[in-house]
């Protein structure tokens, strides 16, 4: 069986789509959920750490099911609120997280300081499932760097090698040219990691459009998912290695789109529909003619990795969606149709 790590960025609809994955697809999905902050004042750090892990508290809560291990990752709270208001999140997210009865595999990078490698071995220890080594890849390693990275995860972590999960993040590959340049890097990281007796190794990308300003309105686009072609290349050179990728979602901070749209996974491609927002109380109903849309060109492709989001989509299309109209369900749809669609793919096809 090859695993599923989808890089979700804790929104709401992240949280949702996730918790509807269906019962026998969810021991192929592994997802990477990133803790983000809430607010953007500085006015009082610490407090605002604390609000962002009782928000994660929340959306776990309502709408992850107990059982499943969720690989969390702090860093967002450490790049914006720094040290040392944010060191210590990995072990309030731990302590939250173990009242709940949830567990967690802490993520970890080698840039990480000496504090943020104790908290996440505390957290490794506390919930029994290890650590995930998350690698955004930037080039050659040197010898100097490996050794360095085994005696901290040794001494400060308590962890080994074979307590840890390899990702090997590529971030984004939304053009060609850069489609060709990540997969050398992601051939290069392979031979690295080949070194190290990983329990397990993904590959990550993200080939999701950074903004839609260019996706006309009234026709679906076709966007080709480049982060599954990488995977592809590479798999065929490294078979066990886990697909890893951002969803409908690109890895860079992604500008908020005021207008409704779908993210449609398809074969190799997203297909985005887009309209027009409206004016007034129903400035965001544009999006149930899109969800139209979606039904009436792609009825097949729905049926191969039918999702809770497909029969969301359907609800909107007929006028009686249980959702909220606003961006959030726009996002838990087309994200709960990806997750299905990839994990269908990858368990037919052997590929995403």
């Amino acid at each position: 069986m090859t695993v599923y790590m989808p890089i979700l960025r804790g929104r709401a609809g992240d949280f949702l789509a996730l918790g509807k994955v269906a019962e026998e697809l969810r021991p192929s999905v592994r997802a990477l959920i990133e803790v983000m902050p809430v607010e953007r004042t500085r006015e009082d750090e610490n407090r605002t750490v604390l609000q962002s892990v009782a928000v994660f508290e929340e959306r776990v809560e309502g709408h992850l099911p107990a059982g499943r291990a969720l690989a969390v990752d702090c860093r967002p709270l450490l790049d914006r609120y720094g040290h040392p208001h944010a060191c210590g999140a990995m072990t309030m997210v731990s302590n939250v997280m173990e009242k709940l009865g949830r567990r967690i595999i802490p993520v970890i990078r080698p840039t990480d300081r000496d504090c943020e490698f104790q908290h996440a071995g505390h957290a490794a220890r506390r919930h029994g499932r290890g650590a995930c080594l998350r690698v955004p890849w930037a080039g050659s390693r040197t010898a100097a760097e490996d050794a360095r990275l085994s005696r901290r995860l040794d001494r400060l972590a308590d962890l080994r090698f074979t307590d840890v999960d390899l990702v090997i993040d590529l971030w984004a590959v939304d053009s060609d040219a850069r489609l060709r340049s990540r997969t050398t890097d992601a051939l290069r990281a392979l031979a690295w990691a080949s070194r190290f007796p990983m329990r397990s190794v993904t590959v990550a990308a993200g080939a999701f459009p950074n903004d839609l300003d260019a996706v006309p309105f009234g026709a679906p686009t076709p966007v080709p998912r480049r982060d599954a072609a990488l995977w592809r290349t590479v798999a065929a050179s490294h078979p066990g290695v886990f697909y890893g990728d951002y969803g409908v979602s690109n890895p860079r901070a992604e500008r908020r789109t005021p207008h409704p749209n779908l993210r449609y996974a398809f074969d190799d491609y997203w297909y985005v529909y887009r309209c027009e927002r409206g004016e007034g109380p129903g400035a965001l109903g544009g999006f149930e003619d899109l969800c139209k849309a979606v039904v009436a060109d792609l009825r097949s492709a729905r049926g191969v990795a039918s999702s809770w989001g497909d029969r969301e989509i359907e609800r909107f299309a007929a006028g009686q969606p249980l959702l909220p109209r606003r961006p959030g369900s726009w996002h838990a749809c087309g994200m709960s149709h990806h997750i299905a669609t990839v994990v269908d793919r990858l368990n037919r096809l052997g590929r995403p």
